[in-house]
């Protein structure tokens, strides 16, 4: 095992992962520097704390921490594949940014991420949930989605589920994503569903949501196959009434209805569409009755919205008027094109022979990245819509040079374009102690590259 800071050896095998210990030595990267942007928000916003109070496992070698965090610089630098090692396994300064000298290899990687449980996946989703939140206004909307993570393998023992993405069935893990739309946040994640069980992850959100905050939610959006008409009737005679939108299953008698009705009873809105556009859609606003379903729902019907066949909108909310009921079915649609992108960049792991990583934590982990970049973003003038893809390029992916001495560490970034809006942040402006690691950090901005 090789000492901090001495000479790799000559054929330049990566050097075994250690605890970092606080000694003077410099150290630089070419690219790498993006994580160390995050290591005072570790320490600020209590993730470090999130991350011990879940229970994840530890060896002799590795805690808790190490292990997480460097899960988490693979994410942040939008590694596409871990097991392609040789783009980040003797980076120093990505080992820093877990408490180690380097990385750990893959085989380590692999092995801590499936002795992880649910159970820990739940807790530190609680926490996160607590940390990433609106503090002006908590509107308890959400945007749920399922998403399915392909299998590429022969022998498979994984169950078919329909991918929107390639317009078929395949062997894939289902996965469900909650997104908040009034911050961006990705709120929740669960990648243990079946087909027995997939139409209760409506109610298993709202069970998490209740024990993280203590409050139901106030409103679920969700697709036309997301759960039963049973279900919907369980979250309209819940105790806080938790109102919901989605999208009804149409057929030939439904649209023969819609043909049928007089003009005079549509009307016309303007929606947003994506980048600022707006379109015109014919409207109905009506009543219905559902299977399994106490009482009447609100239907709204669309045509003229882009599709050949009309759409049809329930909800069990009558107080919206028919454009707020379009416009928040609307926005998530822009939202399922938002976490097509964020999931493009994080790199969602496909549970093949060379990526072996427990889906379920990797989930949890990307969750984590995506907010993280979601904080930043929303402190930069003029980035704060931009994806995780377009603020790693513009802000994070950058080289550095890393001088600890005497217990302090100061991070002169290279020379970038966008670097002085990057100084703005107020984080990079003053000194931050990082309580697990012992090591005060500061940042500087390099005057050549």
């Amino acid at each position: 095992m090789e000492r901090i800071g001495s000479t790799l050896p000559r054929k330049l095998k990566a050097p075994k992962c250690q605890t970092l210990e606080v000694i003077d030595e410099t150290f630089t990267t070419e690219r790498g520097a993006g994580p160390l942007i995050f290591l005072p928000l570790l320490e600020k916003l209590n993730i470090i704390h999130a991350i011990q109070k879940s229970g994840y496992p530890q060896t002799a070698i590795l805690s808790d921490i190490q292990s997480v965090l460097s899960f988490l610089a693979l994410k942040i630098i939008g590694c596409k594949r871990l097991s392609h090692d040789t783009k980040w396994n003797m980076d120093r300064v990505l080992g820093f940014f877990a408490g180690l000298n380097v990385l750990p290899k893959q085989g380590t990687l692999s092995s801590f991420s499936y002795r992880t449980t649910r159970s820990s996946n739940r807790k530190i989703l609680i926490e996160l949930s607590r940390i990433f939140k609106d503090d002006a206004i908590e509107q308890g909307e959400f945007n749920l989605d399922f998403k399915s993570i392909p299998h590429w393998g022969d022998a498979s023992v994984l169950e078919k589920n329909w991918s929107g993405s390639r317009n078929k069935t395949i062997k894939s893990i289902l996965a469900l994503i909650v997104q908040d739309p009034s911050t961006g946040n990705v709120s929740y994640t669960d990648a243990e569903l079946k087909h027995s069980n997939q139409n209760q992850a409506v109610l298993d959100f709202v069970d998490f949501w209740k024990k993280g905050r203590g409050v139901s939610p106030k409103m679920l959006i969700f697709d036309s196959k997301f759960t039963t008409y049973k279900n919907l009737n369980i979250l309209n005679q819940s105790k806080d009434k938790i109102m919901f939108l989605t999208l009804r299953r149409r057929g030939k008698n439904l649209i023969k209805m819609t043909n049928e009705l007089p003009e005079d009873k549509w009307n016309k809105i303007r929606v947003e569409r994506a980048k600022g556009k707006f379109q015109q859609v014919r409207v109905y606003d009506g009543i219905c009755r559902l299977p399994n379903y106490i009482g009447d729902v609100r239907q709204v019907i669309l045509t003229n919205h882009g599709r050949e066949k009309p759409a049809f909108l329930l909800t069990n909310d009558f107080e919206l008027n028919v454009r707020q009921v379009v416009e928040k079915y609307a926005r998530r649609w822009l939202v399922e094109k938002e976490i097509a992108e964020q999931i493009a960049f994080f790199n969602l792991n496909h549970p093949s022979s060379s990526i072996v990583v427990k889906v379920d934590f990797d989930l949890c982990m990307s969750l984590l990245a995506h907010n993280l970049y979601c904080y930043l973003s929303s402190r930069l003038p003029g980035f704060e819509n931009c994806t995780a893809a377009t603020i790693h390029r513009n802000f994070l992916d950058n080289g550095a040079t890393v001088k600890i001495k005497g217990g302090e560490a100061v991070v002169m970034l290279k020379k970038k374009t966008h670097l002085p809006i990057l100084f703005e942040l107020p984080w990079l402006n003053e000194e931050t102690y990082l309580s697990w690691m012992g090591v005060k950090i500061k940042f500087v901005a390099g005057t050549s590259s």
